[in-house]
């Protein structure tokens, strides 16, 4: 299904994308292009450097780029998919997926996973070979706290600080699944976003953690995570709780938050705290190597 190319896109190149490809790959951006980019906190020129990172060429120019850079040991996300609009985009896709394929396979990587926030670019992935396997919700908090907090007395909730960071990359891993793992790379680049991050400690240890974003007078709770031994606690509900009451301070007005459509433990957490679905989703679709 991926070598099904005509004549046409076999004349044109396909090159690895280099640190000094950069202006030329932040003007094609700006075209007006068909463009997909992956939610995370890397902008597609941030992942200059890494593979595979892809250029189809015609005539030295831009016709189209893919990036799907590993996030860990075992798994990678389609970054940015952009084809000029004049292109067959199901031939562009295919070329560039199975090169990308090949670098993936070389270096172990065994799932490769996108966000279809499109519906042209959910019918290129179902047309080779990803598979949906959940979606993503959007729950947003209706503003008002429970009667009560609850307080784990043997927990403190205290500011992240950057120092923090490889802890809580370490718990990261071991609290979800390879392919919601974020990198070192990845939680310090949202750390670094404007917001609230704080940490939740057990004698001396940190055993939980969330990281919030804001603009204005919105809020978004990015990551939320406990580690295994510690789950069932409270410390989750004692992190979003303490969270809700300085965005509460702070006069915002809406806090959202992601999570898996089949997240019970999760979607309970939110339920609690009275957040409702916006009913937006977001289909995941991943593929085996």
């Amino acid at each position: 299904m991926l070598n099904n190319i005509t004549s046409s896109e076999e004349s044109k190149l396909i090159i690895e994308a280099k640190p000094e490809n950069y202006d030329q790959i932040a003007s094609f951006l700006n075209e007006n292009n068909q463009i997909h980019r992956h939610l995370d906190w890397f902008g597609t020129l941030d992942w200059l450097g890494y593979q595979p990172y892809l250029l189809l060429m015609d005539k030295k120019k831009i016709n189209a780029v893919l990036c799907a850079t590993a996030e860990n040991e075992e798994s990678a996300w389609i970054r940015t998919f952009v084809a000029k609009k004049k292109l067959p985009l199901d031939e562009t896709w295919r070329r560039l997926l199975s090169k990308a394929i090949i670098n993936l396979k070389e270096k172990k990587i065994n799932q490769l996973a996108a966000l279809a926030l499109h519906n042209w670019f959910e019918g290129l992935l179902s047309i080779s070979g990803f598979k949906h396997r959940q979606n993503i919700v959007v729950l947003e908090w209706g503003g008002k706290l429970p009667p009560k907090e609850i307080k784990n007395p043997d927990i403190e909730i205290r500011p992240m600080n950057l120092a923090d960071l490889p802890e809580v990359h370490d718990l990261d891993k071991l609290a979800f699944r390879q392919l919601w793992q974020n990198s070192l790379a990845g939680l310090t680049k949202a750390y670094e976003q404007p917001g609230i991050s704080t940490v939740a400690v057990c004698q001396g240890k940190i055993v939980g953690y969330q990281i919030s974003t804001s603009m204005t007078i919105y809020g978004h709770l990015a990551r939320l995570a406990v580690h295994p031994e510690y789950q069932h606690k409270g410390i989750a509900s004692n992190l979003v709780y303490d969270l809700l009451r300085q965005f509460d301070q702070q006069g915002f007005w809406r806090v959202t938050v992601n999570t898996q459509s089949d997240n019970s433990p999760s979607l309970k957490l939110y339920d609690h705290f009275g957040f409702e679905p916006t009913g937006e989703e977001i289909p995941v679709y991943k593929l085996n190597l």
